[in-house]
């Protein structure tokens, strides 16, 4: 009657721990489902729910400017998805290692033959129940190890979003400068043309030579072939843009820019500390010092509360029992423990060298790029006169070429072409400062402030990476 009922007993018990694992994975899926849907972005702006809960995909705001354009990238990256999975993977691992501090249990079935089992052998259902006393800080070390990675996956999280700002924010500045310079590029070729129109009218009545109509002509072919050089570089940045939009449809952008940018390079240099790739180097430091502490507190035993039991599954036999605190350690495991004390000691060294090395890059760029800033300004007035002097003299010289004859037409289409040069220039220079004020915001971590995406605090950013959506809109 005792096999019978230790029988039923452990019938019981693994038909309930089958019921409990099956009923618990739907009950997360629909949870996971549930919070999918009431997601928000990470600055506070609503992202299409994931398509597991509505069944079809939200269809996206046009993209009109580059705020537009910059929330549309983080709302729906690949990349930004997966560093706000590595946040969420490495929440788990935490939770692993903090697992140390609870009780363990365990069971099982031991189908081995014992001496002294003659004839009357039968499987035995045994248990194990332990629970951690004190383990000279192991488990702790685990888990400031673990959440220093946490800060770490943080941080590239932040890092991410940063650098999909920045490309999409520079993908669009191209997007316009080329917009622009197609404009002029086509008023070139009104310009050259209309000159060569004045030329073949003279040629007709003798008063200018063919060498001048055939010398207008390739003028023509020439303004004409810069204008297809820059549509095409018109397209390909467009392509990249769309690429990054994850949008096959055609980017019309306002030609206008943040003017939270504008400035971005002026002032005092920033607080390299709040840098993604600094908060992450300091943040390996934290972990690297964990390491070494784990690494010191291997060396210790655990001491810990341990309860066994073993019992036949049939037949007679006595029950065993056995309760009691256990103190377990290595005694030898060749030199191990020594050399992972060695590695944490030089993995913290070299964290420390990789602050000051996030630093640097970042202090780098910051200054290359505002460096610069003030002689493109000076350049940019400069060209702003030099049109209009330009256009004088090309108007003057056309007017002497047709009444006085005293200049000829090479001197006419020559200030026309430098008109246009200087016209060029002046945009390319606007545009390039654009660029270089996006990336002092990018070197100095002001990116998502910039465009109303304010860096979160580390528990924030844990909650923001889960409402990160799964797919891309759709156009």
């Amino acid at each position: 009657m005792r096999s019978g009922r230790t029988i039923k007993l452990g019938l019981v018990i693994t038909a309930a721990v089958i019921q409990t694992a099956c009923s618990q994975t739907p009950d997360k899926t629909a949870a996971q489902r549930q919070q999918a849907a009431k997601t928000q972005m990470l600055a506070g702006s609503t992202l299409p729910p994931s398509p597991e809960v509505t069944g079809s995909i939200a269809k996206p705001v046009p993209v009109t400017d580059i705020e537009t354009a910059v929330r549309r990238v983080v709302s729906w990256h690949p990349s930004i998805q997966e560093a706000a999975g590595r946040i969420r993977q490495q929440n788990e691992l935490i939770a692993d290692a903090r697992s140390g501090y609870l009780p363990s249990i365990g069971g099982g079935i031991d189908l081995a033959a014992q001496k002294g089992d003659s004839g009357d052998w039968s499987p035995r259902f045994n248990a194990t129940a332990s629970q951690m006393i004190y383990d000279f800080g192991k488990v702790s070390g685990r888990v400031e190890a673990e959440s220093a990675i946490s800060g770490v996956r943080r941080a590239e999280f932040l890092a991410t979003v940063d650098d999909m700002i920045r490309e999409t924010v520079l993908a669009s500045v191209e997007v316009m400068r080329n917009a622009r310079l197609a404009a002029i590029a086509r008023e070139q070729v009104q310009d050259v043309s209309a000159i060569a129109e004045l030329v073949t009218a003279r040629t007709d009545r003798g008063a200018s030579t063919r060498s001048d109509k055939l010398q207008a002509q390739a003028r023509i072919q020439a303004a004409q072939s810069t204008a297809l050089e820059i549509n095409a570089e018109k397209q390909r940045w467009e392509g990249s843009l769309n690429s990054l939009l994850g949008q096959i449809n055609d980017v019309r952008l306002r030609p206008s820019f943040p003017s939270t940018l504008n400035k971005a390079c002026a002032g005092p240099e920033p607080a390299w500390e709040t840098v993604p790739t600094v908060i992450a180097a300091k943040s390996r430091k934290r972990e690297a010092d964990a390491r070494v502490k784990l690494a010191r507190a291997d060396m210790l035993p655990t001491i810990a509360l341990e309860g066994t039991t073993r019992m036949k599954t049939w037949g007679g036999g006595d029950t065993d029992y056995m309760v009691g605190v256990t103190i377990k350690s290595d005694l030898y495991n060749g030199s191990s423990f020594r050399a992972r004390q060695n590695a944490a000691r030089y993995g913290a060294q070299a964290t420390e060298a990789a602050i000051a090395v996030g630093k640097y890059d970042a202090q780098r760029s910051w200054i290359q790029s505002a460096s610069q800033v003030g002689s493109l300004s000076t350049l940019l007035k400069s060209l702003g006169s030099r049109q209009t002097m330009m256009r004088e003299t090309r108007d003057l010289y056309q007017k002497q070429f047709l009444d006085l004859g005293t200049r000829t037409l090479l001197d006419v289409l020559n200030a026309d072409q430098e008109l246009h040069s200087a016209r060029f220039d002046e945009i390319n220079t606007r545009f390039d400062l654009y660029k270089l004020n996006v990336e002092c915001a990018y070197a100095a971590g002001r990116l998502r402030d910039a465009f109303g995406l304010s860096s979160p605090s580390p528990e924030q950013i844990s909650a923001d990476a889960q409402k990160v959506p799964l797919r891309a809109p759709r156009t």
